[in-house]
């Protein structure tokens, strides 16, 4: 399978996007990526579900090589809107859809405002109880660019800690993730993303830390899937943001398993049925 980037126009400018190319038939899967990065970020998992479907997956406003948010500070559903209009722009109709953190943030109010649009739901690493709740606190803000280059140290801190701690600006030992530090490789491909966005990127952001997922999810009235890790040590429980969703099925990762060829073979084995 090959995957192509391009734009599609819409009225805040162009949104980039990642595409899976070839002869592969059926219904498109949305997939929709955690901030601050960008679709890059779904590269690998996109790879490992390979040509099970035609998969979409764009840099959400503000993130990677997408145009700004229109508002000065956007909700999670502006974010929505601006993905229905893109899917709109390109001609991809009725789709399943998949997101993760951030995306699924975003997926769960698409699949609010376009039921009809949304044939099942994939919901990855959405626990009720949201970090910026549990902390009071989105961690330090990042500094402007200057002259010492103190941005890009700053990135680099941040993703790898993304990969160190849950939230990652909580460093200390109570929120160490237990798994190992990604490559130097991926790390400066996802700090690459980052700094791509660096003056924008905080709008997504802000719009995550703000949503009220609790409340939100109770409204989901689509076929749902949520991703459960039965080792709670390496992630939160998912089991809570299950049975919040009316008539949700919870799909079983391996024990201490939370890669992108796991969680592929989650998502071919329902999308073989749906």
């Amino acid at each position: 399978m090959e995957i192509e980037r391009g734009f599609v126009r819409i009225a805040e400018g162009q949104m980039h996007y990642r595409r899976s190319v070839g002869d592969t038939d059926g219904r498109t899967l949305v997939m929709i990526h955690m901030s601050p990065v960008a679709s890059g970020f779904l590269v690998p998992l996109m790879e490992e579900i390979g040509d099970a479907r035609p998969l979409f997956a764009p840099d959400t406003l503000g993130n990677g090589d997408s145009a700004p948010a229109g508002e000065d500070d956007p909700d999670i559903s502006y974010f929505a809107g601006a993905l229905n209009r893109a899917l709109d722009a390109i001609g991809i109709e009725t789709i399943d859809l998949y997101g993760v953190r951030t995306g699924a943030m975003i997926a769960t109010e698409f699949a609010i405002a376009y039921p009809g649009r949304v044939n099942r739901l994939f919901i990855d690493e959405l626990p009720l109880a949201g970090s910026g709740t549990r902390t009071g606190t989105s961690g330090e803000p990042c500094p402007p660019p200057d002259s010492q280059g103190s941005q890009l140290d700053w990135a680099f801190h941040v993703m790898k800690d993304h990969w160190m701690f849950y939230p990652w600006w909580s460093r200390d030992a109570a929120h160490r993730m237990p798994w190992d530090l990604r490559t130097a490789d991926v790390l400066h491909d996802q700090t690459v993303e980052v700094l791509k966005a660096i003056r924008t990127f905080q709008s997504s952001y802000g719009a995550a830390l703000r949503w009220p997922c609790d409340e939100r999810i109770s409204l989901i009235r689509v076929p749902t899937t949520v991703f459960y890790q039965p080792e709670r040590a390496m992630y939160a429980d998912m089991k809570p943001t299950a049975q919040a969703i009316s008539g949700a099925d919870i799909a079983e990762l391996p024990p201490g398993d939370l890669s992108p060829a796991a969680k592929a073979a989650v998502l071919r084995d329902w999308l073989a049925r749906v």
